[in-house]
């Protein structure tokens, strides 16, 4: 039967037709792509730090009187010889001009004296007093001497007790409690008047182990305490996980280990102008390398494995996708860094991976997970 044969042929080429076209109107199909993020991952090491001040004064009288003027503010931030307190001035005043009107009396005896050991210098070379009576003389005139240094010492002592009237502050910093009001009786045997507490810079204290020391070390090449400082570079977060601005920089090491805990402390200093540590609180301490290691990485979930080993699917030319053998270093939060087989900006396929094989032409859409480039991956520098 040749017309059913003829007729058989001509159906199927129909439906091979049909079939080459429904494969061409066919979508491309669509992943996710975002470009390969190229970050700082230097390994970090925390610790638990506390901030202290790096100097601390407690304000104190040096003279006795009562409290006439406290010019300053509880808990405000005070500059260097800045007025604190003021003590009554009358007492010290009137001293202070007893003692100038004793120096004055002092130097007018001093030069009656001198005179009188002048005229009987020149009588006594004409034998015109005996030697007896010159010696007197010289013995006045070395009393008046020592009664006008005597005089001068008492005058330079009242002078600093009426200075000490005025109390200002030895360094700058933040002014605790006054614990004296105005009209309050102090002296040397009080209480101090007040505390200041130097804030900028200031001081974060941490310990690290012996072990830990000798791994941060070997990781730099072997460098002494004093190198280490300077290669690392801390960094704070406090309790609520917020970082703070300024990087410090490691002032000194201690000089031995605690023989109970095999730890030795470490001092850290950091700029804190807006007074955001304050002396006691408890911080996170993170240690970095000063010079940042710079590795792509790619999100966990877009890595794949065989029996060649890991790899990632990016795309290349005309939106065809391409395989990437990659080596993997740390893994930093969600994320893999990788040391051989990327340099950092491919577009790497993350979502669709299972609908997609090497060669096959793709419809890209950027990931609405892309990170920016210049955006911290989560969990770098992490202990």
């Amino acid at each position: 039967m040749p017309g059913f044969s003829a007729l058989g042929i001509s159906l199927g080429w129909l439906g091979l037709v049909a079939a080459s076209a429904s494969a061409a109107e066919a979508p491309l199909p669509a992943v996710g792509v975002t470009p390969v993020l190229v970050r700082d991952v230097s390994p970090g090491t925390e610790f638990v730090g506390r901030v202290e001040a790096q100097n601390s004064v407690d304000v104190r009288a040096r003279v006795e009187g009562f409290v006439q003027e406290r010019p300053f503010q509880e808990g405000q931030l005070i500059q260097q010889g800045q007025v604190l307190f003021i003590i009554e001035t009358t007492a010290y005043e009137a001293a202070l001009a007893v003692t100038k009107a004793t120096l004055a009396s002092a130097q007018a005896t001093l030069q009656e004296a001198e005179q009188r050991f002048q005229r009987n210098q020149e009588l006594r070379r004409t034998n015109a007093i005996a030697q007896a009576t010159l010696d007197e003389a010289v013995a006045a005139r070395d009393v008046a001497q020592a009664n006008v240094k005597s005089a001068e010492a008492s005058v330079r002592q009242a002078q600093l007790n009426l200075d000490y009237t005025t109390i200002r502050a030895p360094i700058s910093g933040r002014v605790g409690r006054a614990a004296f009001s105005v009209g309050s009786l102090v002296g040397p045997t009080s209480e101090p008047l007040a505390r200041v507490v130097q804030v900028d810079p200031i001081r974060v204290v941490f310990s690290v182990s012996d072990r830990t020391i000798l791994e941060l070390r070997t990781q730099a090449g072997d460098l002494s305490e004093d190198e280490l400082s300077k290669r690392f570079v801390p960094t704070v977060r406090f309790p609520t996980g917020v970082a703070y601005e300024p990087t410090g920089e490691i002032e000194f090491f201690g000089n031995e280990f605690d023989p109970q805990t095999g730890t030795i402390p470490i001092w850290a200093r950091f700029a804190n102008s807006r007074a955001m540590l304050v002396p006691g609180q408890f911080v996170t301490v993170s240690v970095q390398r000063a010079e940042p290691m710079r590795r792509p990485v790619v999100p966990i979930g877009a890595v794949e494995q065989d029996r060649d080993g890991r790899f990632v699917l990016v795309l290349e030319h005309g939106d065809r996708v391409g395989i990437r053998r990659i080596r993997v270093g740390a893994q930093i939060g969600q994320y893999w860094t990788v040391e051989e087989g990327l340099g950092g900006g491919e577009s790497l396929i993350v979502q669709g991976l299972q609908n997609v094989r090497p060669g096959t032409v793709v419809r890209p859409i950027v990931s609405e997970n892309a990170a920016d480039n210049d955006a911290p991956v989560a969990g770098a520098g992490g202990p």
